[in-house]
């Protein structure tokens, strides 16, 4: 017999959850990459193109995707739990009326 968490006393993993608030800690990131990035003086020969800022946008978003993925922040796990807490019942906390 194997204990889950679900016989501990600890929600079940919802793995539909997790990657959500994995999308959204790689979302918050990319914003805080695109921030620091205005903050670089852009400057020397030659000048940007509107090629090189696509692909800087694409390769800001992979950062974001590898960082999120690598759980070292934390912030996915913690919107993990506030999903998990809203998904496992709103009427924990109302009588309905």
């Amino acid at each position: 017999m194997t204990s889950g968490p679900a016989q501990m006393g600890q929600s079940p993993e919802i793995p539909e959850l997790r990657q959500v608030a994995r999308q959204y800690e790689a979302l918050f990131v990319s914003q805080m990459i695109g921030a620091m990035r205005k903050t670089v003086v852009n400057g020397g020969l030659v000048p940007e193109s509107p090629a090189e800022k696509t692909y800087r946008g694409m390769l800001d978003a992979e950062h974001a995707e590898a960082i999120a993925e690598s759980d070292q922040i934390g912030l996915s796990e913690i919107i993990y739990q506030q999903l998990l807490r809203q998904a496992s019942g709103p009427a924990a906390g109302s009588d309905g009326g």
